[in-house]
């Protein structure tokens, strides 16, 4: 896309608040990860997750029971990227959570096709709801999370481009938590299964066992092996976790730790989905902190 931007004055600080506090709502594992980071870092990293949760609200919140429902929510996205098109391009929006991001993307120098990578990933939602098998998962995957762990690579700073490979699967490993954790809900709200299909079929489990909440121990052992799965893209992405510049490590390492204590919080409830969200609690988060320290350290 473009190059260079006349980016005029407006109330940063503001919009640096503003994207505060849609992280901090949001995703709350993600905002106490960030209050780890240097101030400036802070400001860029929320942006940047305001700039993803835009649209990916767009898409959680959006009517979708017929087709024309979902003709209006394409139209809300795609008015969405052409917006940040011309942000990015100019430097001027009304939107200032757009305007802000057009400052961060030049400024740590984040590839702009990873947002059209992202917001391409958000359109799928509008007409794709299964999936046939893992490489399908993993490719929308790679545009709603894998490519946001590179954006965050280049806020933070890296030393080797293995750094970039790991925040994919960090990216990987979040976003698969994250389907094992609200199965219901994206079934339930939005009629999406986000499992492999074919995986699906080896288990036993029919779109019926989600519509029903079925928990049956077929489904739970499907859930082990998909948490296995998860908790493999970690130990992955950990490895990465050196590479990263000193000031962003600690934070990143957080970020995994705490996400990864989901899985956990899904076993103590029996692999069960059905049964609550599961979350970690604020005392909870206080002492992964200390492990997430310790990962922080490890092979420097």
């Amino acid at each position: 896309m473009a190059s260079a931007t006349t980016i005029s004055s407006f109330d940063k600080p503001a919009a640096v608040k503003r994207a505060r506090a849609i992280l901090r709502h949001h995703g709350k594992s993600y905002y106490y990860s960030t209050c780890l980071l240097p101030k400036e870092l802070q400001a860029a990293t929320s942006a940047v997750y305001a700039f993803v949760r835009l649209p990916d609200e767009i898409v959680d919140n959006s009517p979708q029971e017929t087709p024309e429902d979902l003709e209006r929510c394409k139209a809300q996205l795609l008015e969405f990227l052409e917006d940040w098109r011309q942000a990015y391009k100019t430097g001027e929006s009304d939107n200032d959570i757009l305007k802000l991001n057009a400052q961060i993307w030049h400024e740590y120098k984040i590839p702009y096709r990873h947002s059209e990578e992202f917001l391409s990933a958000m359109l799928q939602d509008t007409y794709q709801t299964d999936y046939a098998d893992y490489g399908e998962v993993e490719k929308y995957m790679y545009g709603s999370a894998g490519v946001i762990g590179l954006m965050m690579s280049h806020l933070v700073g890296f030393s080797d481009p293995e750094a970039l490979e790991r925040a994919t699967k960090l990216g990987y490993g979040m976003q698969l938590t994250n389907f094992l954790r609200d199965i219901d809900e994206d079934f339930q709200l939005r009629n999406r299964v986000y499992m492999p299909a074919d995986e699906l079929a080896q288990f036993g489990i029919t779109r019926d066992d989600f519509a029903n909440r079925n928990f049956t121990p077929q489904f739970r052992e499907f859930m082990k092996f998909q948490a296995a799965r998860s908790h493999a893209l970690y130990e992955e992405a950990d490895k990465g976790i050196p590479y990263l510049h000193e000031r962003g490590r600690f934070a990143v390492a957080t970020a995994s730790t705490l996400y990864r204590a989901i899985l956990g919080k899904l076993e103590e409830q029996d692999w069960n989905p059905f049964a609550k969200r599961a979350s970690t609690s604020l005392p909870e988060k206080i002492v992964l902190t200390g492990k997430a320290w310790k990962l922080s350290k490890a092979g420097i």
